[in-house]
Parts: structure tokens; C-alpha cells; sequence
């Protein structure tokens, strides 16, 4: 008798997750694509019916993410944007590729109810065309209490994801 109680259950619970399937992947017509530590992501407005891309990686750390999209498809920049699970208190990010003595510190705006960077990059600027020869990349900016996050984000993938978001 017991049995039949979990094995009904079990079916009901499954026909609720497989019916709430169906009706999220209608509502969202997002496609996603692996390309090695990145992932991209192309996404048809249903109002506009115009696409937009993004592409993007989770830093070792956890609580941190870099995306950038190309919002302005055609122009000459990629936004570039550093979220975080932590409140953000700067207005600057700093990054390094492989190590390099190079440091480079950049203004930014804050987004995402402070729980993000956001800079516009020139596309065919220097820092694009050192992540595809790089491995990796640490960012560091500052979060509320007075800490400062250095997330490590990994390149491996990030050549062909840059083709593909820059692709028409």
C-alpha cells in the first residue's frame, strides 16, 4: 500500500515539474551555448522581435560573474559588466591577465541596485585582444563592508565565445 502512496505521488510531482518545463522554455525563448568556461546566451525580445547576445563566466570565488554584450550591434563598443552576489562599493574595477606586471584600473557606473560594474570597451581595444591570448583574469574591486573582492576568471573558451557574440 505504501508503495502505490510514493509511486503516485512521485508521478504527480514529476508531471508538475514537466508541465512547469513546458510552460518556462514557451515564455523564454533563450538559446545557450557551452563554448569551454564560457557560456553565451541569445535572446529574441518578443515586442521588438530583435536579438541580443551576451556571453559570460563565473569567477572561481562564487559570488562573482563577468558578461559583455553588445548592445549596440554594429558599433565600435562591448559593455562590459562585473556582477556580484555582495554589495559593490566602489566605482572602479581594476584587472590583470596571466599575471602580467600591467595593472589597469578603469571608472565604471554602478547597476543592478549596486551589485554591479558596468564599462563600455572599445571592440578591437587591447583588453579583448589579450583575453584571447590569455588564460586568465583577476578583477578586483571593492564591496560593502570594506572588502576588497579579487575574483579569478578563467579564459579558456573565451576566443570562440568573442567570435560568436560579435557574429551575425
Amino acid at each position: 500500500m505504501r508503495k502505490i502512496r510514493i509511486g503516485a505521488y512521485s508521478l504527480r510531482v514529476f508531471m508538475v515539474i514537466a508541465i512547469g518545463l513546458v510552460a518556462f522554455s514557451v515564455n523564454c525563448p533563450a538559446e545557450q551555448f557551452k563554448f569551454a568556461d564560457w557560456v553565451g546566451i541569445e535572446e529574441t525580445d518578443p515586442a521588438t522581435n530583435i536579438k541580443s547576445r551576451q556571453i559570460g563566466t563565473v569567477a572561481k570565488d562564487g559570488i562573482s560573474t563577468l558578461w559583455l554584450a553588445d548592445l549596440d550591434a554594429g558599433g565600435d563598443n562591448i559593455e562590459l559588466t562585473i556582477k556580484s552576489s555582495e554589495k559593490i562599493a566602489s566605482v572602479y574595477f581594476s584587472y590583470r591577465i596571466d599575471r602580467v606586471d600591467t595593472l589597469v584600473i578603469r571608472s565604471a557606473i554602478k547597476g543592478c541596485e549596486s551589485h554591479c560594474l558596468k564599462d563600455s570597451i572599445p571592440k578591437k581595444g587591447e583588453l579583448f585582444k589579450t583575453m584571447k591570448r590569455g588564460l586568465r583574469m583577476q578583477f578586483e574591486y571593492d564591496t560593502y563592508p570594506d572588502i576588497a573582492q579579487k575574483p579569478m576568471f578563467s579564459l579558456r573558451g573565451f576566443s570562440k565565445a568573442y567570435r560568436w557574440l560579435l557574429s551575425k
